[in-house]
Order: C-alpha cells, then sequence, then structure tokens
C-alpha cells in the first residue's frame, strides 16, 4: 500500500488553490490602523450592507451638513435567543469606511449619493475623523481627541494616497495661493482670532506650523513627541487646534466617528471617572468653539454600553441615544447578515484579496463551493464576524487535509464537530478596535 504524503496547508493553499495566504482574520476583531489587510478593516465591502451605509450617509453626513446634528449613534443588537453579544456586526469597519470616503472629495460624493445636485454638493464641505476609547491607554475624551488628530494626519488606506492632513493644505494652499507655511499659518490663526464664543484658550501655535509644512512628516513628528500626560490632559486643544486648520481650508463640518464607547462604559472604568468623561462630551463638544461650530460627532452603541453610560448620558443632558421612532434621525441599527448573498459577497472580497496576481479578480468562491458557503451560513448567527472566523477555521482544516474543495460534508464535517461557536472559544474579547497608539500610516 502506497502512502501519499501529505502536503502542508499552507503549501496547499497556494499551490492548489491559488491564494498567497488563510484569507480570512483569525478572530474577525478589527484591528484598525494596521498593516494585515484581513484585520485592519480595509476589505470592508459596501454592498453588504449597502442600504445601511447609504442610512448612515443620509442621517449622520446630510444631518451634520444641513439639519444640525451633534450626536448620531451607531447601534447594533444581539441576533436573538442565545446571543448575548452584540459585537462583531462590523460598526468599526464602516465608519473607517465612511470617514475615508468623505475625507477623498469632502463629501462631495456622498452628498450626490443622496440626491444633491452638482452645486448643492459644493456647498457644504466636510470632512471626517476615526477615534476610539479602549482599556488600555485611551480611557478618557481627551486622549480620544488627541488620536483623532494623529488619524488626521498620519492614516493613509493604501500607499500613495493622501492623508485628511495633506488633502486640506493642498485645499488651504488653493484658497490663499500661498506656499510658505508662515504665511498659511498666519491663515488659520485668523480663524481663531474670528471666533466671538467661549474656547479653550491659544491654539497650539506649533502644531498649526507643523500641519502648514509641505512635509507631511512634521506634523506626524511633532504629535508622535507629545507625551501621555498631555495627550490625556491637552488632547482637546489638539483636536481644537486641528479645527481651525479644517476651517481655514474651507471645512464647513467635522464629522468625528468615535468608536468602542463601551471602552468608556465598562465596570472597570470607575463610575465618578465614567460621569465626568461622559460630561466632557457635553463642555467640549457642545459648548466650547470650534468644536460647537464645526464638531458633530457618532458613537457606536450597543445595549450593555447603553446600560452602564445611560444615567450619565442623562444627567450630561445629551441627545438621548434609545432606539425609538422619535428618535429615528440620529440612530442607525446595524443588522447581521440578511442573507446567502450578503454572506457570499462578503466572503468574496476576502478572497479575491487573497488570490495569486494571475487569479484575481476571480468572481467564484473556490476554494468553497456554494453549497459550503450556504452551510457554513447556516451555522454562523450571521454576524459578519461569525460567518468570517469560521471561514478561516474551515480554510486551516480543510488546507491542512488537502482537500481538493471544501463543500458542504467538509462543512458539516469540520464545524459541527466543534459544536456551536462561543466567544469562549477565542478568550475574553478585551481589546478596542483601535489601539493606544495606532499607526495609521500602516493600512
Amino acid at each position: 500500500m502506497t502512502i501519499v504524503p501529505r502536503t502542508a496547508g499552507p503549501v496547499w493553499l497556494k499551490k492548489q488553490w491559488g491564494l498567497r495566504n488563510n484569507p480570512f482574520p483569525t478572530t474577525g476583531i478589527a484591528r484598525l490602523g494596521g498593516s494585515d489587510e484581513r484585520e485592519n478593516g480595509l476589505l470592508y465591502e459596501p454592498d453588504v450592507n449597502a442600504d445601511k451605509l447609504q442610512e448612515t450617509i443620509e442621517k449622520f453626513v446630510l444631518g451634520t451638513a444641513f439639519s444640525g446634528l451633534r450626536f448620531g449613534y451607531l447601534w447594533s443588537t444581539d441576533t436573538g435567543p442565545g446571543d448575548s453579544d452584540a459585537r462583531g456586526f462590523g460598526k468599526s469597519v464602516l465608519m473607517q469606511h465612511l470617514t475615508g470616503s468623505l475625507n477623498e472629495d469632502f463629501g462631495r460624493t456622498a452628498y450626490l449619493s443622496c440626491g444633491l445636485d452638482e452645486e448643492d454638493a459644493d456647498e457644504v464641505p466636510i470632512c471626517g475623523l476615526l477615534t476610539s476609547f479602549d482599556t488600555a491607554q485611551i480611557r478618557s475624551l481627551s486622549a480620544a481627541l488627541f488620536t483623532a488628530v494623529e488619524y488626521a494626519t498620519d492614516f493613509r488606506a493604501h500607499d500613495g494616497d493622501l492623508t485628511l492632513a495633506q488633502r486640506l493644505r493642498r485645499a488651504l494652499v488653493g484658497r490663499t495661493a500661498a506656499e510658505d507655511p508662515q504665511t498659511l499659518a498666519k491663515v488659520v490663526i485668523n480663524e481663531h482670532r474670528d471666533l466671538r464664543g467661549r474656547t479653550l484658550g491659544p491654539p497650539d501655535d506649533k502644531l498649526i506650523l507643523a500641519l502648514c509644512d509641505s512635509d507631511p512628516s512634521v506634523a506626524r513628528d511633532y504629535l508622535d513627541k507629545v507625551k501621555p500626560a498631555s495627550r490625556t490632559r491637552n488632547g482637546s486643544v489638539y483636536l481644537a487646534t486641528f479645527l481651525l486648520f479644517a476651517a481655514a481650508a474651507g471645512m464647513k463640518h467635522v464629522l468625528l466617528c468615535c468608536d468602542q464607547l463601551e471602552d468608556l462604559a465598562s465596570t472597570t472604568t470607575a463610575k465618578a471617572k465614567r460621569d465626568l468623561e461622559t460630561e466632557r462630551f457635553r463642555d467640549i463638544i457642545l459648548e466650547t468653539l470650534p468644536m460647537a461650530d464645526m464638531l458633530s460627532i457618532v458613537v457606536t452603541m450597543h445595549p450593555r454600553a447603553a446600560l452602564t453610560i445611560g444615567t450619565a448620558w442623562e444627567l450630561a443632558d445629551l441627545p438621548t441615544f434609545e432606539i425609538s421612532e422619535a428618535n429615528k434621525h440620529r440612530i442607525v441599527v446595524l443588522p447581521a447578515l440578511r442573507d446567502l448573498p450578503s454572506a457570499v459577497k462578503l466572503l468574496t472580497k476576502y478572497l479575491d484579496a487573497a488570490r495569486k496576481k494571475a487569479d484575481r479578480a476571480s468572481v467564484d468562491v473556490h476554494p468553497f463551493t456554494p453549497a459550503a458557503v450556504a452551510a457554513l451560513f447556516s451555522r454562523s448567527n450571521r454576524k459578519p464576524r461569525d460567518v468570517l472566523r469560521k471561514a478561516h477555521g474551515l480554510i486551516e482544516a480543510a488546507s491542512g487535509d488537502n482537500l481538493e474543495t471544501i463543500d458542504e460534508q467538509a462543512v458539516a464535517r469540520y464545524l459541527d464537530a466543534v459544536g456551536p461557536d462561543t466567544e469562549e472559544d477565542i478568550g475574553p474579547v478585551v481589546a478596542g478596535s483601535v489601539t493606544a497608539s495606532p499607526d495609521w500610516s500602516e493600512g
């Protein structure tokens, strides 16, 4: 009897399936700003939840620009009995996609997608910032606001892309016909002098000059040298300074997407601190210039976070986040995957990104069969995180067994053998979507 030697799984998926690596993330937890495209959210597929993306644009972007929206809430709820975890729906990656797309043309495409004409689309330029709380270092609003400024100076979705700060500088040069950083800085400083309401005090002149420099590394290096204590204490001043720069470049509004609010609402955060930071949302975002004139904020929300932070939010007199008919203009509820075609679109985006160059642009789900994807979907809780990490496990198992394809029987054999998936399978999830010191430039 001849024994056929088994090929190692990574070799099999490269040679037999034409994949560069396992296409899917290990846990399905987005690490925004990382270099691994399977984990960093840049493989977000808008068509998976196209209607919800459009609803997000209509409520949050149009609401900010034309309806005076100050707070919006991106919700997820559980998928039914047996699922108490309202994470894993893709809120983080949707936020990243929204801010990135706004910054490409300062909201013009978003406005046109909602039915505005060309003139109206050019009327109110808007850009986006992204930040997050976490349980490591970013446990105050000020620290989160500092991270938002780092996003503006560091984040590039792809090599060769401009950061938001670079795009704004280009717009500022276009408005002033000046290139000299000192001249541009004076224009920005004049934005502060024109303010007539309550501010946090003078802006950071060194940051202004750094943002106005033609070398984008100047601003990045300046922010990198800011000590952690100053980030926690003065982050709002850095954001206010950046908003003056954005205003000088022509921005009317800035949409700040804030992820992982549940980490601020965590029971590991002392109640007194949680109450104080919640009040700062009101004091800084709603009552201090230039934030009160320019900034709108969208935060993620789910039932456990709402329960923990609800009383403090109400006492701070912040706009309610309850899911109700009266509040629907500031609420978007992100659902689980609705149907099998949605799951196919999700998986195909990751598979195509992993195919070897000669095999790119494939429209099928190879090495899965269509029936296998249906079997996978039926054995998931329909959340993108669960579908993706089960797909990762199937690739690992099937490549290790040297299967020609992954069919329905293989899915049943592998997934039914280990039983239903739970959070305990991968250990407790404690890290936020954005790390304490994200390297936005790696994406």
